[in-house]
């Protein structure tokens, strides 16, 4: 892939997409000295310890350890490899793919995410059609017996799958599709040497991404045959756990007063056909940090609508602590017990699921509500253990007076004094900070505290050729200060090898040497990551020529030490063996003698430099 585009083509596309101007389009920035500030999209935080250094052009998050240059934040943001990037930045930019015979042939050949996406954009075509031919009555009175109008249908493309095992297949082949690219994409099942289609005689939700682009399909059967509801499998487009089915038709950019959450297709389109226009559904999984990030990017408000059996009452409990470990602000509809969000609204219509809503309860009222329903708070040994347990969760309320309320609460449950439950909150709250588990609430400072402690508790010649690798990397002159004067196999630590390397190529084909340029020649996030943990070193230093100097007799001295371990073994070997009287002993015991001697003078004066 990497010889359709040219390694010049890609500089130009980097140095056209500035990270800052880029990763604001995703994450809210704020200028804080030289760089800029948000909340990382990568994990969940409350404190921003996202930095985005314009300078350098990268960005680095203290809290999780993500880090990389625009096309690594576009790879992991967008879930993409390292040329569908390069190519997602250059339409950004308006670039045209390079004019080459090798970019011409690979126009024509498409890529394999493409490809797979026009197969799911024809196939969720084909299903449609087939909803409305003679062939797809059952289903489409299926739906219509759900409360369904055509516009709704029209509006989620919802389609039918025929009976029968090659429908899709076939039809697709005849489109010119490769068979392999429809296995890839999860429409055909390959097993046992032969391949049919993997959905059949179902109801059909396409699940489409905010661009319109079609990424998978869920399937419903229209009696009670199991599995009830059958998805896509995970393909080179689809990626369940990043995925919100109805995300597409919330307007990007929209700044939404609240999102309503639910679990299935019915349940969304349902809404939909309600006039709750802003429902997504998690479809059928658990609520992960980045479907939450997701949601964070259109409201700070979510109403939780899962199922009101005990299956969704456990989803419920599992997706809240992330949603508001995203920074949202959690409710959670109670439903009549057995009933979900279709069948509620199907039943009693529009207005009473808006009474629902004014009177959905908040994160910790649901928390406290579940774990009340665990003990009989008749006998003393029920109400204490209650009251332990919810010490344990009000523990996670910041907000003191909210705190209260909960508190005042839990007195007329359980008859426990105020003062009591306030001293069993301090006590967990104590041991709590003692392990550590709160560490995320006091922000990203003791983060890079910990981060120093770990530099401090760093071997010098380590941090020493860390020190010569970001300065190498920063600019030519510098580069060029080092190279020669210290060898590559000299450095002990792989990264540091492999950015040594990295800039003396860039010197001998006489490109740019700066850290943006180093990191565009990486594509292994892992390394990425390392690097941009290095490059993010802060330097300090009064005279550059004396600390390179310091650096360079660090790792010269470690060098030697090594060298002089290594030979003090042979020769005690040797010993062993009765070999004291040959030509090789002889010549290691001279080579001792140097190497201890410049040991010891490299030693000299280099006591506490670094």
């Amino acid at each position: 892939m990497g010889t359709f585009l040219p390694d010049e083509w890609i500089d130009e596309v980097r140095e056209r997409n500035d990270i800052v101007d880029v990763i604001s389009e995703y994450v809210l920035l704020k200028p804080q000295g030289k760089g800029f500030v948000g909340l990382c999209p990568f994990h969940a935080e409350k404190t921003p310890s996202f930095h985005v250094n314009p300078e350098k052009q990268l960005y680095h998050c203290f809290g999780c350890g993500a880090g990389g240059n625009v096309f690594t934040f576009i790879m992991a943001m967008e879930k993409l490899d390292f040329v569908e990037a390069v190519k997602f930045l250059a339409e950004r930019a308006g670039m045209a793919l390079p004019q080459t015979t090798d970019a011409e042939e690979f126009i024509r050949s498409k890529s394999r995410r493409e490809r797979i996406y026009q197969i799911n954009r024809e196939t969720a075509r084909y299903y449609h059609r087939m909803l409305f031919s003679p062939e797809g009555g059952q289903a489409l009175s299926y739906l219509k017996s759900r409360g369904l109008d055509l516009n709704t249908i029209r509006k989620f493309g919802i389609g039918y799958a025929p009976d029968g095992w090659e429908n899709a297949k076939q039809h697709l082949l005849g489109l010119g599709f490769e068979e392999e690219l429809l296995i890839q994409s999860g429409i055909v099942v390959s097993s046992k040497g032969r391949t049919y289609d993997r959905f059949r005689n179902r109801v059909i939700f396409p699940i489409i991404k905010p661009r319109g682009l079609v990424v998978g399909f869920g399937g419903r059967v229209l009696d009670d045959s199991l599995p009830k509801y059958l998805n896509s499998p995970e393909s080179p487009v689809f990626h369940k756990s990043s995925t919100l089915f109805g995300l597409n038709l919330i307007r990007a950019g929209s700044s939404l007063d609240h999102m309503i959450i639910a679990e299935g297709y019915m349940d969304v389109v349902t809404l939909h056909q309600f006039g709750f226009k802003n429902a997504v559904a998690s479809l059928g999984t658990s609520l992960t940090q980045h479907q939450a990030k997701l949601i964070r990017r259109y409201t700070q408000q979510v109403y939780i609508a899962y199922d009101g059996d005990v299956a969704g009452q456990k989803a419920t409990l599992r997706g809240l602590d992330i949603l508001q470990d995203a920074g949202l602000r959690v409710k959670v509809i109670l439903f009549p017990e057995g009933m979900d969000p279709d069948e509620v609204l199907r039943k009693y219509g529009a207005e009473f699921f808006k009474k629902l809503m004014d009177k959905a309860v908040s994160l910790v009222d649901y928390k406290l509500d579940k774990l009340r329903s665990q003990y009989d708070l008749n006998t003393p040994e029920g109400r204490t253990r209650y009251a332990t347990e919810a010490a344990r969760i009000l523990i996670q309320v910041p907000n003191l007076l909210e705190r209260d309320v909960h508190i005042q609460r839990l007195e007329a449950q359980t008859g426990f004094s105020s003062r009591l439950l306030y001293q069993q909150i301090g006590q967990l709250e104590g041991s709590a900070q003692k392990e550590g588990v709160k560490r995320h609430l006091v922000g990203n400072n003791r983060y890079i505290d910990k981060m120093a402690a770990g530099r401090e508790s760093m071997p010098g010649h380590i941090k020493a050729e860390r020190y010569l690798v970001n300065l190498m990397a920063s600019s030519e002159w510098l580069a060029k200060k080092i190279v020669g004067k210290v060898k590559e196999e000299y450095f002990e630590e792989p990264i540091n090898r492999e950015i040594y390397g990295i800039v003396v190529e860039l010197l001998e084909s006489g490109k740019e040497v700066s850290v943006p340029q180093v990191l565009s020649c990486v594509q292994d996030q892992d390394k990425i990551q390392q690097m941009v943990e290095i490059f993010e070193q802060p330097l300090e230093y009064d005279n550059i020529d004396k600390f390179i100097s310091d650096c360079i007799e660090e790792i010269m001295h470690r060098h030697l030490e090594k060298r002089r371990q290594e030979v003090l073994r042979l020769i005690r070997k040797m010993e062993q063996e009765g070999k004291q009287g040959t030509d090789s002993y002889k010549a290691l015991l001279s080579e001792m003698a140097v190497l201890t001697k410049k040991v010891s003078a490299n030693r000299h004066g280099k006591e506490g430099i670094l």
